[in-house]
């Protein structure tokens, strides 16, 4: 295990022991400068201080990393870290952070920008070559570049030249995990288009039925014409990131496909107190001796696909369908608290995974919603989680990149699926804020007289959600544009899965 206590206590240079951890739900500090400061439930301080008439306490990680803070009553705090769930604004794609109660850090996704990396190198600020941030896993849970690309971001910041220091990031993962998927260039060595049955490599036709035979453990096993720009990319990514890991020492970084038959791939995360981990998918079959993933279908273009129930029959095969539906799909149950990923899953997918287990096992009380809140979903597969938080990813980005998400169906059927009365629904784009600039001049870098005029809005704050449990207590909250406003739900669970919301939240100030 690497993770977070190695980056307190190698990169930061602290005494672990030393760490308290906030136990109130919101806390909005005030620092030197008269500026507020807001932390919550978990967040980690040290040289907590009690004075007359304030609390004082230090900032642990991140860019404040060793600032004093203080509020003016009782700071309630606890001794054990607890698990921390975070989904970044990355405007259209996914990118999550985990932070295990014992200290793990898992990456899933990292968007296909910059705002992944800024977000990380904000949060493990001071890492360098010598010192770098050695995540216990980055999980990508499928190979459409808005799921992944931003990982190489990362990458590229170390040697940017024009980048403030502060938004370097240096990583040594120490495993990395995927669906086994590489997609191939759009165009054949002949120029010619390439069609989604050869998107993935070979494939076998049984019964009517096409599979996908070709899975890829390492990237390093295919050429350079069989990869996708992004692709190639990435390959290069997880080569720097090997070599790293053999100039400092370290074990070779485990590269590998996983799939519902696998649930040995989490076996970094065992010995966590309380924390359980249910691979489900993609689902793989067995073709000729060797595991498959069947070609997922087209689906029919109707407003009611979501009540569905035959699916997958009709329809042309769909590369774009199929890698989304083969995500990466897993459920971790910390103590009571159950949490469901499912990268970019749609209605065959979903409906597949609804017939394969018992519902019971879907059952969660957080949700990552599937596929950015897109119209392909199985309404049936979210009243069988019943979530009581559904956390969405989505946001503009530019017109190449619009897909309507969320859809307005989706969102509706999270409501109706929710359970009991207070069902939680977050989207990072609804939580993010934007502030009126007013007219602003564009100028073409390439001709200084070509000018154009147009109306200002800036990004003031991101849409991240934030999850935080100690396996009963669950906070859930977003930020928002002013400081020292937040929405925030907190609730327990007990060990029938049934809630209790908190009335009202613990704020100290």
């Amino acid at each position: 295990m690497a993770g977070l206590f190695h980056y307190f206590e190698q990169i930061l240079k602290l005494d672990r022991s030393e760490i308290r951890y906030l136990d109130a739900d919101l806390v909005f500090a005030r620092l030197e400068d008269d500026s507020i400061y807001e932390a919550a439930y978990g967040d980690a301080v040290m040289d907590v201080t009690e004075e007359q008439d304030a609390t004082t306490f230090i900032i642990v990680g991140g860019r404040l990393h060793g600032v004093r803070a203080s509020v003016k009553n009782k700071l309630p705090l606890r001794d054990t870290p607890i698990l921390r769930w975070s989904m970044i604004d990355v405007q259209q794609g996914d990118g999550l952070v985990l932070e295990t109660a014992r200290g793990e850090i898992v990456l899933i996704d990292g968007g296909d920008n910059k705002l992944y990396a800024r977000h990380l190198a904000a949060r493990y600020a001071g890492t360098s070559k010598a010192l770098p941030l050695q995540p216990d896993a980055i999980i990508v849970t499928h190979g459409d570049a808005d799921h992944f690309a931003g990982l190489s971001e990362i990458r590229k910041t170390e040697n940017q030249k024009k980048i403030d220091p502060k938004n370097r990031l240096f990583l040594a993962p120490d495993r990395v995990l995927h669906n086994g998927l590489a997609k191939r260039p759009g165009k054949r060595p002949d120029k010619t288009d390439r069609p989604d049955r050869e998107q993935f490599g070979a494939t076998k036709v049984v019964d009517g039925t096409r599979f996908i035979t070709e899975l890829i453990d390492d990237l390093e096993s295919l050429p350079n014409e069989e990869l996708n720009v992004p692709f190639r990319e990435w390959r290069d990514t997880l080569q720097h990131w090997q070599a790293r890991r053999e100039a400092l020492g370290l074990k070779p970084m485990l590269v590998r496909r996983v799939d519902h038959t696998m649930a040995a791939a989490f076996d970094f995360l065992q010995g966590e107190t309380g924390l359980d981990t249910q691979v489900l998918g993609p689902i793989v079959e067995t073709v000729g001796n060797k595991p498959g993933l069947r070609f997922l279908k087209a689906p029919p273009n109707t407003a009611e696909l979501h009540l569905q129930e035959e699916v997958g029959a009709t329809g042309s095969d769909s590369a774009s369908h199929t890698i989304n539906g083969h995500s990466v799909a897993f459920r971790m149950q910390y103590g009571n608290v159950r949490i469901m990923l499912t990268g970019d899953m749609n209605h065959e997918s979903m409906n597949r995974l609804r017939h394969a287990i018992p519902e019971a096992q879907l059952r969660a009380e957080v949700l990552k919603t599937p596929h950015h809140g897109s119209a392909d979903f199985d309404f049936k597969f979210l009243k069988a989680v019943s979530p009581v938080v559904s956390m969405i990813s989505s946001g503009d980005e530019d017109t190449s990149k619009e897909y309507i998400h969320p859809r307005a169906t989706l969102v509706s059927a999270l409501g109706r699926a929710s359970r009991g009365d207070t069902g939680i629904v977050f989207i990072t784009e609804l939580a993010a804020f934007f502030a009126v600039r007013g007219y602003a001049t564009e100028v073409d870098p390439s001709n200084a007289a070509r000018k154009k005029a147009f109306f200002a809005f800036e990004r003031t704050n991101f849409g991240i959600i934030h999850v935080r449990s100690d396996g009963e207590r669950v906070l859930a909250f977003t930020h928002s544009g002013k400081r020292g406003m937040n929405e925030a739900y907190g609730f327990r669970v007990d060990g029938q899965g049934k809630i209790k919301v908190a009335p009202r939240l613990t704020t100290v100030r």
